[in-house]
C-alpha cells in the first residue's frame, strides 16, 4: 500500500509542573502537546528523532496502521505484507524500524528505508519486534526461538547480533527497545525469579534499572546524552512514565492520565509516549523539557 498523507491534528499545549510523591523521585516539567490522527480511534506515539514523530494509530477501517508525522503531515505506514503494521523507530535520516503481523498471524521486524522493506528476522526466530533505530542505521529489537524464549538483537546492513542480560529467565528472558548512536542499548529483563526490569547496555556492561516503589520498569528509548526514557507500574500497577539521568528518576504523567507511559526520548530531551484520558480514550503526545 502507498503512503498516504492527511493533515495532523493537534490539540492546544499545556503547561504543567509533575510530582508523584516517591522517595527518590523528582519533579518534572514538560509542555505537552497531544498528538491524534485524523479519523483514527487511538493513537500512539513510539518513537521521535529530530524533526519527526512515528507511532501507530486504529483506522476508520478497523486495521492498525503505522504513521510519520513530519512538519505538520502524517504519512502512513502499511507493511505489504500486514494486517498490522507498528512504526517504533525513526532516525534523523527518516529510515524506519517497525513490527508487522503477517495474514498467519505472525510478527516480524521491518526496516524501512530508500531501498524499501526489509524483513528482521534473526536466525532461528519464529516471532520478531522492532525497536529503535540510530543514525548509523543499527536497528534493535527482539526475538523469539523455537523454545519461546526472549533474545535481543541488533541488526545493520544484514548482519545481526544477539544479546541476553546475563542470567535471565529461560523463557521470559531479554526485550531491546531502544538505542542511541553510541551503540547503548535499553529494554527490559525478566529476571529467574520472574520480575522484570528495565536494563541499560553500554560499552558491554549491563546496568539493571529499578524506578523506587515500582513493581516492574520498562526502560523504552535512550539519547545521545544517556537519558532514558520509558515506563514503570506502582504498587496499584497503574503506569507512569519516567526519565532517568544520572542515577535520578524523574516521574512523568501527562495532566489529567490515568495512566502515561514514554516510549522514546530524542537528543533535545523531548519525550513522546501515550495515555489514557479522564474518558478511558488513547492518545499519543509530545512532550517537551520546560527551561
Amino acid at each position: 500500500m502507498l503512503p498516504t498523507k492527511t493533515a495532523r491534528n493537534i490539540l492546544a499545549p499545556t503547561v504543567l509542573s509533575l510530582f508523584l510523591g516517591i522517595p527518590g523521585l523528582v519533579q518534572a516539567q514538560y509542555l505537552f502537546t497531544q498528538v491524534g490522527v485524523p479519523g483514527s480511534t487511538l493513537t500512539i506515539v513510539n518513537a521521535n528523532s529530530p524533526h519527526q514523530i512515528a507511532g501507530e494509530f486504529d483506522g476508520a477501517d478497523g486495521k492498525r496502521h503505522g504513521f510519520v508525522s513530519n512538519h505538520g503531515t502524517f504519512t502512513q505506514i502499511d507493511h505489504p505484507d500486514a494486517v498490522v503494521t507498528a512504526v517504533n523507530g525513526i532516525n534523523a535520516s527518516g529510515q524506519l524500524n517497525g513490527t508487522f503481523e503477517d495474514l498467519a498471524g505472525s510478527t516480524h521486524s521491518f526496516f524501512l528505508g530508500k531501498g524499501g522493506f526489509v524483513t528482521l528476522d534473526p536466525p532461528g526466530s519464529v516471532r520478531t519486534q522492532g525497536g529503535f533505530i540510530n543514525t548509523q542505521g543499527t536497528a534493535v529489537g527482539t526475538y523469539r526461538d523455537a523454545t519461546q524464549k526472549r533474545h535481543g538483537f541488533l541488526w545493520r546492513s544484514g548482519v545481526y547480533t544477539t544479546f541476553n542480560v546475563p542470567n535471565d529467565h529461560p523463557v521470559l528472558g531479554t526485550v531491546a527497545f531502544g538505542i542511541n548512536d553510541r551503540g547503548d542499548v535499553v529494554g527490559n529483563y525478566v529476571d529467574a525469579t520472574g520480575n522484570r526490569h528495565g536494563f541499560l547496555l553500554s560499552k558491554g556492561v549491563y546496568t539493571t534499572l529499578d524506578a523506587p516503589g515500582a513493581v516492574i520498569t520498562i526502560a523504552e528509548g535512550i539519547n545521545n546524552s544517556g537519558e532514558v526514557a520509558g515506563l514503570y507500574l506502582d504498587s496499584n500497577f497503574i503506569a507512569h512514565g519516567f526519565v532517568w539521568s544520572d542515577g535520578v528518576f524523574t516521574t512523568v504523567d501527562v495532566p489529567d492520565s490515568t495512566w502515561t507511559e514514554i516510549h522514546s526520548i530524542n537528543a533535545t530531551g523531548e519525550i513522546v509516549g501515550t495515555f489514557d484520558d479522564e474518558n478511558g480514550v488513547t492518545r499519543g503526545f509530545i512532550g517537551s523539557p520546560v527551561p
